[in-house]
Parts: structure tokens; sequence; C-alpha cells
């Protein structure tokens, strides 16, 4: 009967293990297809595959958030916008609950493979989704609703660490391990966006609050100076970005986003902790960096008239700096994870040396040990379509159909990618959104 049980464990262990990194790596796959068909520009296909993902179960139950901030994107650039703000209205409720649902478990939630928990999303792209649902709702002339989305994205950033201070401090609050662990969060260079303030300045504009629009072009200019701390930033303000508090005067907004995100890559980490004889491995991602080759991006309407756009957010860089507030407590998650692992393990080797001898014993601690290495991964799960950078400016179009050319240059002058796309503007029109992607 021990015998059985004992062998029943192990076995359960290692199959758990290995069942954990087969879905991983369907998703891990899945979404790279996807990701190759949105960069390609055909959202089509990248929606297809994302319901193919979720048809076959590949995203499933603990995935929600993932499907519903690549359909938000996917459906944002095929012109969908209803649907669009639908499916970013949803993975930001995912994100609220399933937050609330980890603090109550507890460390309790922590015993299973990261990829096998619930994924409630990093700090940028709970952040980011409200910017998407902004520019949606401001295509369906909802200016209210669109104010208030472009609102949250600074609101976000100004309450992360804070918010996750609190995580960590119910964290530590449930951890009966007795050891010592740093339940801590981190910190972030990073307390505003100039986007949230460019759009607040806009929809005030448009709906004719004057001061309320010079007081967020303010905004945006203390906010700018807070992304220059940033050592690598590009980000510089520009006069243009004054001209959103002139609605009639300028009647398309155009929008240009490139890049991509940071990529989630798996870093190995040995813990100081020594329960048998050596620290307790983990695993964690780390973010890297997937730099843009875009240097200018000019657009040119009716090969008439051109304007150069002027880049507003470095949303790839505050991605990177903001994963510092989590951070910390993944490495606490982890290491408590990896504890739980191997007090485990030693009990199952205990058990098989009492019952067959040192020999076996060792054999088991040798096994266990391989199988606790086997089924640490890191959660490399991530928001695949979010982009990297994004570039603005306004200009004033005659009533009427027009060829909007978005053109992307290298910074040497080389042509990457051209998009055109055709727009109505009518005699009413007032900032009208205009937005491109390329994701390089």
């Amino acid at each position: 009967m021990v015998r059985g049980k004992i062998i029943g464990v192990f076995i359960l262990v290692v199959f758990t293990g290995l069942l954990a990194g087969c879905g991983s790596q369907k998703l891990v796959n899945g979404q790279k297809q996807m990701r190759m068909s949105f960069q390609s520009g055909d959202f089509e296909r990248a929606d297809f595959i994302a319901d193919s993902l979720k048809e076959n179960e590949i995203y499933d139950a603990k995935d929600r958030v993932l499907y519903a901030l690549e359909k938000g994107t996917i459906n944002y650039f095929k012109g969908d916008y209803e649907q669009s703000v639908e499916s970013f209205t949803n993975a930001e409720e995912y994100i609220d609950q399933l937050f609330t649902k980890s603090i109550k478990t507890g460390v309790g939630a922590f015993l299973s493979n990261d990829t096998q928990l619930n994924y409630n999303g990093e700090v940028y792209e709970d952040v980011y989704l409200n910017g998407f649902k902004s520019l949606g709702y401001l295509k369906m002339d909802n200016f209210e609703s669109a104010l208030v989305e472009a609102r949250r994205i600074a609101q976000k950033l100004s309450e992360a660490e804070q918010k996750y201070s609190e995580y960590a401090s119910a964290m530590a609050e449930s951890d009966t391990t007795e050891k010592e662990i740093k339940w801590e969060s981190g910190t972030s260079s990073i307390h505003d966006s100039p986007l949230s303030h460019y759009l607040a300045g806009a929809l005030y504009a448009k709906s004719g609050e004057k001061d309320g629009a010079r007081i967020e072009i303010n905004k945006l200019r203390r906010a700018i100076d807070n992304h220059q701390a940033m050592p690598d930033s590009k980000l510089r303000f520009d006069s243009t970005f004054t001209k959103v508090q002139h609605p009639d005067r300028y009647n398309a907004m155009l929008m240009a986003f490139c890049g991509n995100a940071p990529d989630k890559v798996d870093m190995i980490i040995n813990t100081d902790l020594n329960l048998d004889g050596r620290g307790v491995k983990i695993a964690i991602p780390r973010l890297k960096m997937r730099p843009s080759n875009v240097g200018i991006i000019e657009v040119v309407i009716n090969d008439t008239m051109s304007t150069e756009l002027k880049i507003i957010e470095e949303m790839d860089k505050v991605a990177r700096e903001t994963f510092q507030i989590k951070k910390p407590i993944i490495v606490a998650r982890a290491t408590i994870r990896g504890i739980l692992k191997s007090v485990a393990q030693e009990g199952i080797t205990d058990a098989i040396e009492d019952e067959y001898g040192s020999v076996a014993g060792d054999v088991a601690s040798f096994l266990g040990g391989r199988a606790r290495e086997a089924t640490e991964q890191a959660d490399l799960r991530g928001w695949q379509t979010m982009p990297g950078k994004v570039y603005t400016n306004v200009v004033k179009l005659p009533s009427g159909e027009h060829d909007v050319t978005f053109n992307y240059y290298s910074p040497a002058g080389e042509l990457l990618y051209s998009e055109t796309r055709i727009v109505e503007i009518s005699e009413q029109e007032r900032l009208e959104p205009i937005a491109s992607i390329y994701s390089n």
C-alpha cells in the first residue's frame, strides 16, 4: 500500500509537469503563428488563428485574459471597433477578477507550475488596453467613454506600485513556509503616460472644454519629462502635440503604431535557500527588448501633401520599467513553489528509503530532483500583438475621400513598409483618428 502511494505521487508529479510543458509549448507555437499573420497585416488570418486556438482549448480558461487582449488588438486594426472595445473590456474585467482571486487564495495558488495558473496580465498590459479602448470609443464617437479610458492609462500607472505593495503584504501574511522569503514589490521610474494626456487633451477639446484640454497638455509636458528619466528614452516634447487643443483647425489625428512589446524569455536562478545540500532552482521570465527598425514615419495624403509623425509613447520601454514592480513577487512565488517541491521530494525519498533501503532512496532523490527541475518553467505568456511605439500628428483635410499613406522608414531613410488607407472626411469632422500599424 505504501509503495503504491509513493509511486503514485511520484508519477503524478512527473506527469503533471510533462502535461504543463506540452500545453505551454502548443500555446507558444499557436501565438507565434497568430503574431506572424498580424505582423504581415493579415488581420483576418490572425483573427481566425486566435479563434482556432480557443476552439481547440489551446487558449483555455486560464488564458482568457490573453485571448481577450489579442482579439481586442486584432479587431481594432480590422476596423471592428465595437468588438475591440468589448474584448478589451473583457480582458480588463478578467484581470481585476483574477487579481482579487489570487489575493484571497494566497500562496496556495502557487503550488502548481506558473504556466498552469490563471494569467492575470502584466502591469503594462493592464495599462495599454485602456489606450485601445479609448481609441475604439473615439472611433464610435463616444467621447465621454473615450475620455474615461484615456485617463485610466495614467491612473493605473500612478497606482501600480501601491497595488502590488499591498498584494505582496497579503502574500506575506498567508506564507506559512517559515522561510525568509522577501515578499515585496519593486519600483518603476514611470508613473505617468504622455499618450494618456494627449488623448485626454484631444477629447476635452472635441467636447469644447478648452481649459481641460490646456491642463492635459501641461500634464503631457510633465509626463514626457518623467519618461526622459529612462536613460535610453527618445521621447521629446514637440510643439505639434499642442495642436490637439484646436479641433476646429485640424480634423484628422494620425496615429502610427510600430514595433513590438518586449518578449518574455526564460531565466534560471539558483536561490541561496539550502534545503537539500544546494540552493532551490527556480525559473522566472525576463523581458527581452525587441527594438523597432523604424526611425521616421511620414504620412502622405493624395500624393500632394505630407507630414512627419512624432513619437508620443514608448510602450515597450514602459513595459520594461513597470515589469520591475511585479518581478520580486514573481521571484518569491517561484521560490515558495521550489521549497514546497523540495519538501515533497524529500518526503518521498525518505519513504522509499525506509521501505527499500538507501540505494533506492538515492535513486528516488536523483529522479525526484530531475523531475522537480523539469516541471519548473517560467511563465512566458504575454500579449503578442501589443505594439512597442506610438507616433502621432494632426492635419487639416478638405471634406471628401482621401488616400492616406503611412510610410515607415529606417533611421537611414530606407522605406521599410507602406500602408494606404482610404478615409472619408466630412465637413463636421474634428480630430478623427486614422491609425496604422507596422509590427516590424
